[in-house]
C-alpha cells in the first residue's frame, strides 16, 4: 500500500460519523475507510 501524505480535516461531528461507518464495516480506524474509498475512486 502506497503511503499517503495529504492531511484530511473533518469537524468533530463528521469525524464521529466516519468513525461509526468504519466500525460498522469492521475497520479499526477511519484511515482504513478513507483508504478504501480512495481505492474505489481510483479503481484499484
Amino acid at each position: 500500500m502506497k503511503e499517503r501524505t495529504v492531511p484530511i480535516c473533518f469537524t468533530k461531528d463528521q469525524y464521529k460519523k466516519i468513525e461509526q461507518a468504519a466500525k460498522q464495516n469492521g475497520m479499526l480506524n477511519i484511515s482504513q475507510l478513507v483508504e478504501e474509498a480512495l481505492n474505489k475512486q481510483i479503481g484499484k
